[in-house]
């Protein structure tokens, strides 16, 4: 391939994709692939399809711009280096396009600096690379699945017979499944070192002393409940419901699904003395409560969850330091926690105190209980225990 080549990119925007890969059917008209039947999108050639698939991604800007770039990124390899299209394309050539994220070569014309793809003029950057450089082993693997969701909307929309990239999918599934073993998660100590050193932090302040109570409130809150970072700043004390005694915290989480965790009697104390600390009139949610289930000081509006991942940062770093002497390990470990390892910590010491995958996997909101069952660390004490009992002493 010629390094005097400029490759342009396929759109302007992310957010602008009905034009996107109109240059790619000039190529080639194999569509071996090509459902013969009647699509159940609007598509009559790989550039109205990919269009189809990227709007139904036009309400979620991030995710959009996520799978436009991965996207463009194969298109434009089927235009320069594959001559192919998309419903042409083998399960051996996603290998080869897999070798190439790898190494995009030639560099000079693939990698380079992030810049923008437009100039202030609105003409193409001619600096823009579609690449800062090879991609890493998780880049390809988080390429590779959104390659595959895409290719089994196609084929879900009867606009291709079959997912190329289905069978080397299944097959890593079945290589990773083993090794795949959650292991972020926190201590019981290093979580109530945690809390220990937010309760003796020197507040100077009534704001010094409302950051310190909300960062202890949404550890426990975290450890309690399982929420994703998300899923707690996008609910209200409302969301907490009682039936017969008995009070649950309903969310609507990832992928819109809703679930009721069920509220220890534990988080129901920290829950009223949060509320008391913080000048709420009820120890106890109202009905319809409007109040953020993690509040700003001023208790009308919801905290960002850059924010939550700050405190805990800023927390998490507290505790690290009570563990640099006497246990380095746990501080280092400290410090690169977040809310996603008390979310961990949550199903780890749900399955440890007895609770079944099921019970698990429908609080924790796992699609798949295959998911819950990578929690296998849990056994690992008892077979700890076990295992210091070999010797080589006589009887």
């Amino acid at each position: 391939m010629p390094n005097n080549i400029f490759i342009k990119p396929l759109f302007k925007l992310s957010q602008h994709s009905e034009n996107m890969g109109e240059a790619i059917i000039h190529f080639t008209h194999d569509d071996y692939n090509k459902e013969l039947g009647h699509a159940l999108i609007e598509a009559n050639n790989d550039a109205e399809a990919i269009s189809a698939f990227l709007r139904e991604y036009k309400d979620s800007p991030e995710t959009l711009r996520s799978y436009a770039k991965e996207v463009e990124r194969l298109l434009l390899w089927c235009i320069y280096i594959g001559k192919i299209n998309i419903s042409s394309l083998r399960r051996t050539h996603l290998q080869t396009y897999q070798e190439f994220l790898k190494n995009p070569v030639p560099v000079e014309i693939w990698c380079g600096p992030s810049v923008s793809r437009l100039k202030k003029d609105g003409a193409i950057n001619e600096n823009w690379r579609a690449f800062a450089d090879g991609l890493s082993g998780a880049s390809i693997n988080k390429s590779l699945t959104i390659l595959d969701s895409f290719f089994n909307y196609l084929v879900q929309a009867n606009y291709l017979t079959g997912n190329p990239l289905a069978v080397d999918r299944r097959r890593k599934r079945r290589q990773t499944r083993v090794a795949n073993i959650i292991d972020r998660y926190l201590e019981k100590d290093e979580i109530n070192a945690t809390l220990n050193a937010l309760a003796e932090f020197p507040a100077n302040n009534e704001t010094q002393s409302f950051q310190t109570i909300r960062a202890r409130y949404i550890i426990l809150l975290l450890f309690y409940t399982g929420l994703r970072i998300a899923e707690s700043a996008n609910h209200t004390m409302g969301d907490f419901k009682q039936r017969k005694d008995r009070w649950f915290l309903r969310v609507i989480g990832k992928g819109k699904k809703l679930r009721e965790i069920p509220i220890p009697d534990v988080l129901l104390d920290v829950l009223a003395d949060f509320r008391k600390m913080i000048g709420l009139t009820s120890a106890q949610p109202v009905f319809q409560e409007k109040t953020p289930l993690i509040p700003m000081k001023n208790l009308t509006d919801a905290i960002s969850t850059r924010r939550i991942d700050q405190i805990l940062k800023w927390a998490f770093n507290l505790g690290a330091e009570t563990f640099e002497l006497k246990a380095p390990h746990k501080a280092s470990k400290l410090r690169s926690a977040s809310a996603h390892w008390l979310r961990h910590s949550y199903v780890t010491y749900l399955l440890e105190a007895g609770a079944s995958l099921k019970v698990a996997q429908e609080n924790a909101g796992h699609a798949d209980v295959s998911t819950t069952m990578h929690y296998t660390h849990v056994a690992e004490t008892d077979r700890h225990e076990a295992t210091n009992q070999i010797t080589l002493g006589e009887d």
